[in-house]
């Protein structure tokens, strides 16, 4: 394999550059990942990708650098504006930097083409709890019920999230609060994505 250090004195094509950044990015060198990942956009501009473009993106994401990272995301969006993934991480990023009416509106967007992709759901069920955890706004809550039981359903495993319960002081996983919670009233899902 070759080293990143070693790119300007190779030449690698652009399939060479995309596993470099592959490898990379599975051993969670996101640095290393982002680096190659540049080379490969500025070597071969006219053969880049969807994929390569929401991958450094991701890379960005991993660096905790959002706003790079919603560059990108919206860089991939003009070539594939309905992708959900893409939709989902630039909400996420969104999120991270508390732009969150713009980050409904990506959430509402991606659970609008498929809304059976629970990170929408997850990120706007913490909005709703840090709300309710700051506001005591019981309406918070019962859309933050609603989010985590969509989670729940698509996700089953994700039930074992941990969230405090300021009602009654503890912790508990997703499961248990649902359970604790189960006469909270179903609404519907529009009211859900909208602040």
């Amino acid at each position: 394999m070759v080293k990143h250090s070693q790119l300007e004195k190779t030449a690698m094509t652009i399939e060479e550059l995309r596993r470099q950044v592959d490898d990379y990015f599975d051993r969670e060198e996101f640095l290393n990942a982002l680096k190659c990942s540049i080379e490969l956009m500025s070597r071969h501009t006219d053969e880049v990708t969807f994929d390569d473009i929401f991958k450094k993106g991701l890379c960005h994401f991993k660096l905790e650098e959002d706003a790079e990272a919603i560059g990108c995301f919206n860089k991939a969006l003009e070539r594939e504006p309905d992708n959900v993934m893409a939709l989902t991480n630039k909400g996420i990023c969104l999120f991270n930097l508390n732009r969150m009416s713009e980050a409904f509106a990506i959430f509402n967007r991606a659970i609008k083409i498929n809304p059976n992709v629970f990170p929408p759901w997850h990120y706007m069920g913490l909005h709703y709890l840090k709300t309710y955890l700051m506001t005591g706004d019981l309406v918070a809550m019962i859309k933050m019920v609603n989010c985590y039981r969509q989670v729940v359903g698509m996700a089953p495993d994700f039930g074992g999230f941990t969230i405090h319960d300021p009602i009654n002081e503890a912790d508990y996983s997703i499961d248990r609060f649902l359970e604790l919670h189960k006469n909270v009233q179903d609404i519907p899902v529009d009211m859900l994505t909208t602040l």
